[in-house]
């Protein structure tokens, strides 16, 4: 989910957002978009690996960004590389 944001999260955790955002700082030490990306980040890698036809673009909207700059930046952010670099390692 592209849009997905703190209070839908919540909500589905049915905690205050306030308290959401203070435990992921709090124990992980991150904010939410971080967290988010995160996951979005290693999904994206499992589809290099499983779906190596998809092009870059098609990727990061599956993977829930919504824009390429957007997971480009987050990708290399979060695995240190470019998702062009992970894609050409996978080979």
């Amino acid at each position: 989910k592209s849009d997905l944001k703190l209070s839908d999260l919540s909500k589905e955790l049915d905690i205050p957002p306030y308290l959401l955002s203070q435990l992921l700082n709090d124990n992980l030490n991150k904010g939410f978009s971080r967290f988010i990306n995160e996951y979005r980040v290693k999904h994206a890698e499992k589809l290099f690996a499983t779906r190596p036809q998809l092009t870059l673009e098609a990727i990061g909207q599956e993977s829930g960004f919504k824009s390429n700059s957007t997971f480009y930046g987050a990708f290399k952010q979060i695995n240190g590389s470019t998702p062009a670099s992970f894609k050409k390692q996978l080979g």
